[in-house]
């Protein structure tokens, strides 16, 4: 960018940029919130568009992953516009009248309470990163959130028990940490119990071996919002289960909130009475589903803007950031762990590559792992797209097959160990800039369409979960396929 004077920014670039972010808040999803919404035009010269991120991580983040596309937005609307220019500027962004006035309707803007709040004695401290504002959502957990929000919002209870259930390291405990935060944050003089069912059902034992069991009543009901995590734990344990209930019936006849949560639907819990099953599907049972790549991707790059904010110099490139989203699909707690152990492996300014990645990551992809081959890669696009292999080798340059060869070097970079030339010469001898460009073309495809994106996940997920048997083109683990050459 030039040091000469650019004008102001015009109602019309203004009117263009808010098309723009429309168009990407559509195609991006839940990465759109962390990416996009911060930029702003700073101006608009000539043939060129001058646009301002808060921090040079966003900045080369938004160049890499999204420059090109808002170029072409930007050129779809005026074709005058040549240019874009990434710049950073970290002054804070100007609120809209509109957006002010919505702001000061709703507590958003809040944060996290700065003094530490005094919970029943018992809690579980509040995470102070656990808030609405750092969960980050997608179709899995959309419904979770709006309910918990709605929830926490709300004077009274809304939908009491409040129940969210799912596996384990999906956010159900994010979201039950967020409920106190923003009850707290709306009254800071509330009574709030947050435990597990394991601390309920110690405290209730130790009470009962003191023959003090009225002071345990007071502790759980005497209460504005009880929290209960891992309900499932009291399984089976029938007195625990029924002084649970009883303090869920005395709250909820004194609207008082509760909110739990468990690996499963109440409807599924064994050897549970029905009065006990119907008590607990009394209010909103939601279901958090795993998360889909979309959402994994989002929440490494939310990740990953933390951690680059305090330790300068972290970036996780795009294609890193796409081979641990891929990989790395069981829940989101180890999806974090495996950023941390990258965080601390690239110290020293050891490259973020592939090769690197399956070295230091090796543990958690050799959890759910099996040895893939290109052979069984081109296969099953083939058949996704009603091609034979040999279309996939051959040198057709017809689109139809160029995309579908493409996705398939994409998939065998990110589900084998071969490096680029020996994935170019499995598909007709090609150079390995070849197999580098279709890499690329997919990953920034995946960006720009949900609908590819989704394309391309199933057919990751038909290739990860493709039956292996003898007769199989697929290799058992450690075992290696006929005509895989070892790793170039």
């Amino acid at each position: 960018m030039t040091s000469q004077e650019t004008k102001p920014v015009g109602k019309e670039i203004e009117a263009i940029w808010l098309r723009v972010c429309e168009r990407l808040k559509g195609e991006l999803g839940a990465r759109y919130q962390y990416w996009v919404a911060p930029l702003r035009v700073l101006s608009a010269e000539g043939d060129r568009v001058v646009v301002a991120c808060p921090s040079r991580f966003d900045r080369d983040k938004v160049v890499e992953s999204h420059g090109d596309r808002i170029l072409a937005l930007i050129q779809e609307m005026d074709a005058s516009f040549v240019h874009v220019d990434f710049v950073v500027d970290s002054r804070p962004r100007a609120v809209q009248p509109q957006a002010a006035s919505a702001r000061a309707t709703t507590i958003d803007s809040l944060g996290a309470p700065q003094v530490e709040p005094v919970l029943v004695t018992g809690s579980i401290p509040l995470n102070k990163t656990f808030t609405f504002e750092t969960y980050i959502t997608g179709k899995s957990n959309q419904i979770a959130f709006n309910e918990a929000k709605r929830t926490a919002d709300a004077d009274l209870p809304i939908a009491n028990p409040l129940f969210l259930f799912g596996p384990t390291g999906l956010g159900k405990t994010h979201l039950m940490h967020a409920i106190a935060w923003r009850k707290l944050q709306r009254n800071p003089n509330l009574r709030v119990l947050f435990i597990t069912a394991e601390t309920f059902m110690r405290l209730f034992v130790t009470a009962l071996k003191a023959n003090d069991t009225v002071s345990f009543k007071n502790q759980v009901r005497n209460v504005d919002l009880l929290l209960v995590d891992d309900l499932h734990f009291i399984l089976g344990k029938e007195a625990t289960q029924e002084e649970m209930l009883a303090a869920f019936d005395w709250l909820s006849d004194n609207q008082k909130q509760i909110v739990v949560s468990a690996d499963r639907s109440p409807s599924l819990f064994e050897g549970l009475s029905d009065r006990a099953r119907s008590r607990l599907l009394k209010g909103a049972s939601i279901e958090i589903a795993p998360t889909d790549f979309e959402l994994r991707l989002a929440i490494l790059e939310a990740k990953a803007r933390v951690i680059a904010r305090e330790r300068p110099g972290f970036v996780l490139n795009t294609q890193a950031a796409h081979f641990m989203a891929q990989r790395i699909n069981t829940n989101t707690r180890e999806l974090e762990g495996a950023l941390s152990r990258v965080v601390m492996q690239s110290e020293g300014n050891r490259p973020i590559t592939i090769e690197n990645l399956n070295q230091w990551l090796a543990d958690f992809l050799r959890a759910y792992d099996r040895r893939v081959t290109i052979d069984e890669i081109k296969k099953k696009v083939a058949e996704h797209f009603a091609l034979k292999t040999a279309d996939l080798e051959s040198p057709n340059r017809s689109r139809s097959i160029v995309r579908p060869r493409q996705i398939a070097m994409f998939l065998a970079r990110l589900l084998t160990p071969r490096s680029y030339p020996e994935i170019g010469r499995r598909f007709g001898n090609r150079d390995h800039t070849t197999v580098m460009h279709a890499v690329e073309t997919i990953q920034r495809l995946t960006t720009m369409d949900p609908s590819f994106a989704d394309e391309v996940e199933q057919l990751r997920l038909s290739i990860r979960n493709w039956p292996t048997d003898a007769t199989s083109g697929a290799a058992r683990p450690g075992a290696q396929a006929e005509g895989d050459q070892p790793q170039v």
